[in-house]
């Protein structure tokens, strides 16, 4: 997910009301300069397994994310799941490009998982899009200066999320 310095207006949480003789306000355009990062979450039911920034000007495509599931995400298994390591365990991901890429599923599969079908339209069951966003979206209302800022105030609010929340977002997926 991109997470902004900051979310500019949209024209319509910009508009306001003004007598017919008086000329409108301005409304400046968003700076192309203003920062974003990107964060690739991989969480399950007992807790967070791996939160990984994407470094600022990569390109995320099918070799990258094989890269970042054998090295970091295998890695962080082993660190905290040590028993997935043992067994199949699934991994539910968008039908993005690099997501769906041979080289990726590839990867996945190197490493003991298996991808999850994920049907078309239908990002009301990801857990990311019911979870993660809505909670994130709490960083809207600040404005940050720098990715570094970004990145704790990201991981802050995420440490706020407790086992219990998280058992929570996979029952309601099950649900879905």
């Amino acid at each position: 997910m991109w997470i902004h310095h900051y979310d500019p207006l949209s024209k319509q949480q910009s508009s306001v009301w003004k007598h017919s003789n008086l000329r409108p306000p301005k409304n400046f355009r968003p700076s192309l300069l203003a920062g974003k990062v990107m964060l690739l979450l991989f969480f399950d039911a007992h807790g967070m397994i791996l939160q990984y920034w994407v470094p600022c000007g990569q390109t995320v495509n099918g070799n990258y994310c094989a890269n970042v599931l054998k090295t970091h995400l295998r890695g962080a298994i082993r660190k905290k799941r040590p028993d997935l390591l043992k067994k199949q365990w699934f991994l539910l991901q968008d039908n993005a490009q690099p997501h769906i890429a041979a080289v990726a599923l590839a990867a996945l599969t190197e490493i003991g998982g298996t991808a999850l079908k994920h049907p078309p339209y239908s990002p009301d069951l990801a857990p990311c899009d019911f979870w993660a966003f809505p909670t994130l979206k709490r960083l809207r209302v600040k404005r940050f200066c720098s990715d570094d800022e970004v990145r704790n105030a990201t991981a802050a609010v995420l440490k706020g999320m407790s086992q219990n929340n998280l058992f929570h977002v996979f029952e309601s997926f099950i649900k879905r």
